[in-house]
């Protein structure tokens, strides 16, 4: 499969999500298999706009490949304003995803905002694997509940065995969650140590990460992080995502906890 030439994907379903995301299925054409790993991503173009990366959202245990669309920009316009039926490019999977057999533990899952849509594809892995992992659970805030994404798969989860904690930062008349930062949920989760996945702003995953650490007994070296950047090829060529002497569409997107501090470390910024 050329990494360069987009294949081609039809939109089947459209699931509205939030008041500017959307929850795309894509069936491939031709004789094609899309073989990936939760993490990964893929670039996605219109025909006339051009192409951005889009997180996988779906997991390769099941057959449908689903991106998670946010409005931000003129392509990711363009993907929003298509309908059913409508073709779209896809390159990819790029990126290394996370390391499954590693993380065959205990595992807590930490999202935050946008970011929460790459690790649903961890998530259903895991439920859709459940006995192959130790005890689950899922922390995830957004702005407000008119912003959390794949409301109606929680009890799912849960039902999976997946202890799961929402909270939001504003909270309204109709919200009868917590509201608060996605660390003040991961006191309930009675999981010490094993491994973690986080995505989010920086903010959170630092707080996350270092809460782990001094409070759950979790090695650094066992939190991954999903880092977002700026992607504009997806092959390493145009150095838009550098993180120190990495490209986060090939080195990444997803790193060790330990190593992104030793990276931020060389450059100054911690």
């Amino acid at each position: 499969m050329n990494q360069y030439i987009p294949m081609q994907a039809e939109i089947v379903d459209i699931d509205v999500e939030s008041s500017n995301t959307y929850l795309i299925s894509l069936q491939l054409l031709g004789d094609v298999d899309l073989s990936y790993t939760p993490g990964q991503f893929v670039m996605v173009s219109v025909m006339g706009l051009g192409e951005c990366p889009i997180s996988i959202t779906s997991t390769p245990t099941r057959h449908t490949l689903q991106l998670c669309i946010r409005r931000a920009g003129r392509i990711t316009n363009g993907i929003m304003d298509s309908r059913i039926g409508d073709v779209l490019g896809i390159r990819g999977p790029c990126g290394n995803g996370f390391p499954l057999k590693e993380m065959k533990k205990d595992i807590l899952i930490a999202g935050g905002g946008s970011g929460f849509a790459t690790l649903r594809s961890l998530i259903n892995y895991i439920v859709d694997r459940r006995s192959e992992f130790g005890k689950a659970a899922v922390a995830y805030g957004a702005r407000t509940r008119q912003d959390l994404y794949f409301m109606q798969e929680y009890k799912g989860w849960q039902r999976a065995g997946i202890d799961v904690g929402i909270t939001v930062d504003i909270g309204d008349e109709r919200w009868k969650g917590n509201v608060g930062l996605v660390t003040s949920l991961m006191d309930k989760f009675e999981i010490y140590g094993g491994s973690a996945a986080i995505c989010g702003p920086p903010v959170m995953i630092n707080a996350v990460a270092a809460k782990l650490m001094k409070e759950k007994g979790f090695d650094h070296s066992d939190i991954y992080v999903s880092m977002e950047r700026h992607m504009k090829c997806g092959v390493g060529k145009c150095e838009h995502c550098m993180i120190g002497p990495f490209h986060a569409c090939q080195d990444g997107p997803v790193f060790t906890y330990d190593k992104l501090t030793r990276i931020f470390r060389s450059l100054g910024e911690v």
